[in-house]
């Protein structure tokens, strides 16, 4: 869908979505280019239940799921009102959310855990939830330029190389191979291996893997079944590129609708923010294991990269995390990137700390709230 025809779109599903409603003092759709029944999906239908709640049934928000805007149309939807509420992806938009875009390029900070026990990105969540909230006015002016609001974020599992027709399992297996990049991180990752890096939403992968354009998509396994890719992939070979995606602003309001609201309804906002992010991080989290298995039970071939292999990609992220900040400071004119990279590896490590005892997307949320979003004035912050 064009954003031309969103345009048109948009009125239509407003106005069907209205009608049904009962009177309520805020109506707010959410568009997301996801699949309602995904992780991203849930996370809506509790974001919208969250905010209902904490505005005392004031705020009703209805979700518009790869309907109202695509992910490659909806911070243009957000930022022009055609989404009052939206699920961003600011990798697809480097030029307008560098300094956002550097955070998520430290993700692969989560390949170096000495001992990891499986949450590094709940951790990596949080700490990019605290750093955008409180230590990157950086971040939000960027949003606020597209006038948009940050409220909430959100990081994948590790990324795992997903293949028709492809073993890979050495160094070797990966010169010559395209494989999907959903940020310029994976594509400096195909380079360095001798692959070339394919910038694909992910929406497209299915097409792209069927069709032969790509060897293999660079994604977390929950994606096998948000987007059906279980039916063209053949083989997956896990921890490979490693890292995750952490460039999510899961729950970004129009500027305009927001300064027009009172401060309960913003606080209720921020609060439905800390269920996106925790909802989020938590739903992938807890599908990546569920994904792996369906797919082994489905046919598909469960690789393991070889020792070498796995060394070669420690060492890449070793050398790209040394790199990244002189590429984004000479690149995206992130004047700050030496000291927002100092900043952030020892944020993480207290965040790792953080989640260890972490059960549930409940306490997650709590967690995300008690440290961060609470802290948030809704009297003054994005005004």
């Amino acid at each position: 869908m064009t954003y031309k025809n969103s345009v048109a779109l948009a009125a239509t599903l407003a106005a069907v979505a209205i009608a049904g409603q009962a009177t309520a003092k805020e109506r707010l759709n959410f568009a997301y280019g996801y699949p309602n029944n995904s992780a991203i999906g849930l996370a809506v239908d509790d974001y919208a239940e969250a905010v209902a709640e904490r505005s005392g049934g004031e705020i009703d928000v209805t979700g518009f799921a790869m309907s109202l805007l695509s992910l490659p149309e909806t911070s243009p939807g957000v930022r022009d009102g055609l989404a009052d509420v939206g699920f961003v992806l600011p990798p697809y938009y480097p030029a307008e959310y560098s300094t956002n875009l550097f955070l998520h390029e430290m993700n692969l900070l989560i390949n170096l855990v000495e001992n990891p026990t499986g949450k590094e990105p709940l951790a990596f969540s949080g700490a990019m939830l605290e750093y955008s909230f409180t230590k990157c006015p950086e971040c939000l002016e960027e949003n606020k330029a597209q006038n948009q609001v940050y409220t909430g974020g959100g990081v994948t599992p590790l990324y795992n190389l997903l293949c028709k027709d492809v073993k890979v399992t050495s160094v070797e297996d990966l010169k010559g191979l395209r494989l999907r990049a959903g940020g310029a991180g994976f594509v400096r990752f195909a380079e360095a291996f001798g692959a070339q890096g394919v910038r694909l939403p992910v929406s497209e992968a299915y097409e792209a893997l069927d069709q032969g354009i790509i060897d293999c998509a660079m994604l977390s396994a929950p994606e096998l079944t948000n987007y059906n890719l279980h039916e063209v992939v053949t083989d997956i070979t896990l921890a490979v590129p490693g890292g995750a995606f952490a460039g999510v602003s899961s729950a970004n309001v129009n500027a305009d609708r927001w300064k027009a609201m009172d401060d309960k309804s913003r606080e209720a906002l921020l609060w439905g923010g800390s269920h996106m992010s925790a909802d989020v991080t938590w739903n992938f989290y807890t599908d990546d294991s569920a994904a792996i298995e369906h797919a082994r039970a489905n046919g598909i071939n469960i690789h393991e990269a070889d020792p070498e292999l796995l060394a070669a990609v420690q060492e890449f992220a070793r050398a790209d995390l040394k790199t990244v900040s002189a590429l984004f400071k000479d690149t995206y004119g992130v004047a700050r990137s030496d000291e927002i990279a100092a900043d952030f590896e020892p944020l993480l490590a207290k965040w790792n700390g953080l989640v260890k005892d972490i059960d549930s997307s409940d306490a997650l949320q709590q967690l995300f709230w008690d440290e961060v979003i609470s802290k948030v004035d809704p009297a003054t912050y994005a005004q």
